[in-house]
């Protein structure tokens, strides 16, 4: 089996408060996008998983594909021997789940190669336990996340939108981003995916793109190079810009695709970029 595991960016991302168990909640919107990993999924006859990354830094046991074997094998005994190959596109603490999807994207296919008949509900909860971006992956839309991100609601809409992606040089780690909001204190968020569910719902690319909100931008450390990609995307036709998840990567969302390909054009000599569409429909 060959699967497709998607990036994701959010258009919203509040962080309202933390945990006794250390963790945040959090109210955010993931958008999937056609960016993506693949993993090539293969059963073999002697137990165990047989992992290949193109990347050699990422086969080691603590990649999530790795993890997400683990925890299924302990459940579902008859999912035995594996041998999965991850081709990665998707670029790595950059803010959009690239290690989240690969796992969802796995427990997909291992349930469908094995035929083990898992509940959406099981599936989110063996995801929950490898991170919590990793069940809003296993979606083929929009969603609103609360809780940790596990508690999702799907978006109804099919809007289709076209997105450039610029990763500067640096990354952020999520608990560096997280510990950032915590010792930055009382922060004034803006609540805006009330707005941005409509704006999805009735494809509304101007309703959209004036409540994008994402509360790292306000902590992040190097908060002014972020701001500067920004402009940067402004400049070259994007109606409106932000940072996904914990960063570092800040994409635009344009009118258009061929005003996006004329900054891909534009800017892919200098900078790290990825044009994508967003992706509503389909499984």
């Amino acid at each position: 089996m060959i699967v497709e595991a998607r990036a994701k960016i959010n258009l919203v991302l509040n962080v309202t408060g933390r945990r006794a168990d250390g963790y945040h909640d959090l109210e955010l919107i993931f958008q999937p996008v056609s960016l993506t990993d693949r993993l090539t999924i293969e059963k073999k006859p002697d137990p165990g998983l047989a992992f290949s990354c193109s990347i050699k830094a990422f086969e080691n046991p603590e990649n999530l594909v790795c993890r997400a074997y683990g925890l299924l094998w302990e459940k579902y005994p008859q999912a035995v021997g594996l041998q999965v190959h991850l081709e990665k596109r998707i670029p790595s603490g950059a803010g959009m789940g690239g290690g989240s999807t690969d796992a969802a994207a796995f427990i997909l296919a291992a349930d469908q190669l094995f035929e083990l008949g898992m509940s959406r509900q099981e599936q989110i909860a063996l995801g929950v336990r490898l991170g919590a971006d990793v069940p809003a992956c296993m979606l083929s839309g929009a969603a609103l996340g609360r809780g940790i991100g596990e508690e999702l609601k799907e978006i109804a809409t099919s809007m289709e939108y076209s997105l450039l992606v610029i990763k500067p040089p640096m990354a952020f780690s999520t608990a560096q981003m997280y510990r950032a909001i915590d010792e930055a204190g009382r922060i004034r968020q803006k609540f805006t995916s009330a707005a941005v569910v409509r704006a999805l719902e009735e494809q509304d690319i101007e309703g959209l793109c004036q409540n994008l909100y994402n509360v790292f931008e306000e902590a992040v450390p190097e908060r002014d190079k972020i701001q500067e990609y920004k402009k940067l995307l402004l400049k070259h036709g994007a109606k409106a810009s932000l940072m996904t998840g914990s960063g570092s990567c800040v994409y635009g969302i344009f009118q258009d695709q061929a005003t996006r390909d004329q900054a891909y054009e534009a800017l892919k000599a200098k900078h790290e970029v990825y044009a994508c569409e967003a992706v509503n429909k389909g499984e």
